[in-house]
């Protein structure tokens, strides 16, 4: 998924004679190529994360994490990486590279267990000012270096906390006489009281942020062809599912 995808709502349209009638799924309205984007920006502090004491631990892994291309543009020198067995940090990291790649090394601390102790990783981007945490099957394994040889490079937006849910779309263009789709060209976006919360392509699965008040959204097709944008008539449902949406113009 692609994402943060993009960062101001501009939606360059106006009017047209040529809007669709009542009869119609969508309404239409001539516009250039929008610039829509989900707003991440937060205003979480700074965490002050007390790094381990190596003498407590029997084990250390070390963890190489290249950040994922859409965060890098909001990465700063306040950036942090972490990472967590239970609450207790096991691995503090800062940025280091470039402005086009950014990694971080993570000498993480562990003992020898009879069942292998699962980890979480948290990023705070600086940019940003917000924390993204990614908790799932990360298994410690005792004197082992991961991301040294191939890049590991991990969905911290999956991990937002800024929006509390999250539900994943795939739109699938359902085409008319008059209608061509450019699969490349378009763009679907979802929209929430007006707010961009989810941009993606026909045909491929996106996240749409929301939080748990937020039930209902509007759906937004950009025909790169037709010149325009088609808003759909009807709502749609935010869960924190998986769905398959046909867009009727």
């Amino acid at each position: 998924m692609g994402l943060l995808f993009l960062l101001f709502l501009g939606l360059s349209a106006c009017s047209s004679d040529d809007e669709a009638t009542s009869g119609n799924s969508s309404t239409f309205e001539s516009a250039q190529a929008p610039q829509w984007e989900v707003d991440m920006h937060s205003n979480q502090a700074k965490p002050q994360w007390t790094p381990p004491t190596p003498r407590l631990y029997e084990n250390k892994m070390i963890l190489m994490m290249r950040l994922q291309e859409e965060l890098v543009p909001y990465s700063t020198d306040d950036d942090l990486m972490a990472v967590f067995i239970g609450d207790e940090c096991r691995a503090i990291s800062q940025r280091s590279g470039n402005d086009a790649v950014i990694y971080f090394v993570l000498n993480t601390y562990g003992n020898s267990t009879s069942e292998p102790e699962q980890f979480a990783v948290c990023y705070y981007s600086g940019g940003l000012h917000q924390e993204f945490w990614l908790r799932g099957e990360n298994i410690f394994l005792d004197e082992t270096n991961v991301g040294t040889e191939s890049d590991i490079v991990l969905n911290f937006l999956s991990g937002t906390t800024k929006y509390a849910r999250q539900t994943v779309f795939i739109v699938n263009p359902k085409v008319k006489e008059g209608i061509t789709i450019n699969n490349n060209a378009d763009l679907v976006g979802v929209f929430v009281n007006g707010e961009c919360r989810g941009v993606g392509k026909p045909g491929v699965s996106f996240n749409v942020f929301h939080q748990p008040n937020e039930t209902q959204a509007e759906l937004r097709y950009y025909s790169s062809i037709q010149g325009g944008i088609y808003t759909s008539r009807k709502a749609l449902t935010l869960d924190t599912g998986y769905q398959t949406i046909d867009f009727n113009f």
